[in-house]
C-alpha cells in the first residue's frame, strides 16, 4: 500500500512528483508533504454581516429633549392652572372669537404662542406636555375643535389631577400657571 500525499493548504491529493499543488498553488517540499489521513485545512471564517436592524419608532415612553427652556415635567403640578381662572379665560376668549370665528381655532397663539387674550389677562400659558414648550398653531386648532365636546370637556378638568380637558389629551397640551 501505498503512501498518500495531501497538500497541507487545502487537503487536496498530490503526487510525490508534483511540486506544487494543483488545486490551490502552494509550493509542495519533496517528500515533507506525506500524511496518512487529509487534513481538512484550517479556513477561516468569513466575517459575520452584521443583522439589519430596523429604526425603532419614536416612543413616548422616551425622554424628548428639551431645548429652549422648556416647564420640567414635575413642575405641572405646582403651576396647574386654576379652574376658575381657566373658565375666565375661556370667556374672554369667546368673546373675541365671536367677533373673528375663524380666530376660534387658533385663539391659545394669537398674540402669543401659549397665550391667548383670554389667557393673557389671567397669567396663564399652555404648553406642550412632553417639552414644556410653547403649543404649536397645530395643537392649538385640535384641543380647540374639541371644546365642548358632548358638555363634559368642561368636566374633565376637575377629574384628573392636572387639570386636563380633552382637548389637553388629544393636542398632548396642558394648561400652567405662568411666573415668567
Amino acid at each position: 500500500m501505498s503512501k498518500k500525499f495531501f497538500c497541507t493548504n487545502c487537503g487536496n491529493s498530490t503526487s510525490p512528483e508534483d511540486k506544487f499543488c494543483l488545486s490551490c498553488g502552494k509550493q509542495l517540499a519533496a517528500g515533507s508533504e506525506a500524511s496518512p489521513k487529509a487534513q481538512k485545512p484550517q479556513v477561516e471564517q468569513p466575517a459575520q454581516q452584521p443583522q439589519y436592524v430596523p429604526p425603532q419608532p419614536y416612543t413616548t415612553a422616551q425622554p424628548m429633549p428639551v431645548g429652549g427652556g422648556g416647564i420640567p415635567k414635575q413642575h405641572y403640578i405646582e403651576l396647574k392652572a386654576g379652574y376658575f381662572d381657566r373658565c375666565f379665560a375661556l370667556l374672554v376668549d369667546g368673546c373675541i372669537s365671536s367677533l373673528c370665528p375663524p380666530l376660534g381655532c387658533f385663539r391659545d397663539i394669537i398674540p402669543e404662542a401659549g397665550r391667548g387674550f383670554g389667557k393673557s389677562a389671567m397669567k396663564l400659558r399652555v404648553v406642550d406636555y412632553d417639552t414644556g414648550l410653547p403649543i404649536t398653531a397645530g395643537q392649538a386648532c385640535v384641543r380647540n375643535l374639541c371644546l365642548g365636546l358632548f358638555g363634559i370637556d368642561y368636566i374633565v378638568p376637575l377629574c384628573n389631577a392636572e387639570g386636563r380637558r380633552i382637548g389637553d389629551f388629544v393636542a398632548n397640551t396642558i394648561v400652567l400657571e405662568d411666573r415668567s
